[in-house]
Order: structure tokens, then C-alpha cells, then sequence
């Protein structure tokens, strides 16, 4: 993905990393990620981007991590899409059908998936 700025932003198993056009800067868990797997970037219109994969999502405002879980009322840790809408709602897809609109305070969740 690349951001308003011009980075390169990328991930695989093992974290994410930006490429600034100069040199690569890596983020994992220890940087503050909820997971090391990341599958999904974006970028938001606030200019925040957000990391979603394995254990959740995170949002970095260029400083620091936001991360969000299961816990904070994500439907599901395992994500699989990341959207934002024209209101600036953050959807999550996740996966076993699950669905999480996150309107910047709190999480609503839509699932059609039977266990």
C-alpha cells in the first residue's frame, strides 16, 4: 500500500515495513503490532493506517499503536479485510462470516455464522 506521504508500506509473517524511497523501517510486536501476521493495510482519511492479520487490528498515527481485539469487541482476532467508508467508519471482515463496523468508539458486529 502507499500512503498520502509516498511510502511503501508491506507485511508478511513476520511484521510490517515501511519503505520511505531511502531505507525500510520494520514494525513487530515488540514495536507495539498485536501480532506479528499481518495480512491487511490501509490508509484512512485521518492518515492513520491500519494493520489487520492474525491477532486483531492496529492503528498507527505515525507514533504509536492502537491495537484492538476480541476484548475491545472485535468480533473476531482473525482478520482477513479492512475498509473504511465514506463516514470514516473502519469495517472489519473477519473470518467465520464475522463482520465489525468500528465507528471510532466502539465495535458493532454482524455475523450470519452458526458453530
Amino acid at each position: 500500500m502507499q500512503d498520502k506521504n509516498g511510502n511503501i508500506w508491506f507485511s508478511n509473517w513476520s511484521g510490517v515495513y515501511r519503505y520511505d524511497g531511502k531505507s525500510f523501517t520494520s514494525f513487530t510486536k515488540s514495536d507495539g503490532l498485536v501480532s506479528d501476521s499481518v495480512m491487511r493495510i490501509i490508509e484512512d482519511k485521518n492518515r492513520n493506517i491500519w494493520f489487520g492479520g492474525a491477532g486483531g487490528i492496529c492503528r498507527y498515527d505515525g507514533k504509536a499503536f492502537t491495537c484492538f481485539t476480541t476484548k475491545d469487541g472485535l468480533i473476531n482476532n482473525g482478520v482477513w479485510a479492512i475498509l473504511e467508508d465514506k463516514k470514516g467508519n473502519i469495517w472489519v471482515g473477519t473470518r467465520e462470516t464475522g463482520l465489525s463496523l468500528y465507528d471510532g468508539k466502539t465495535f458493532i458486529n454482524y455475523s450470519e455464522y452458526k458453530h
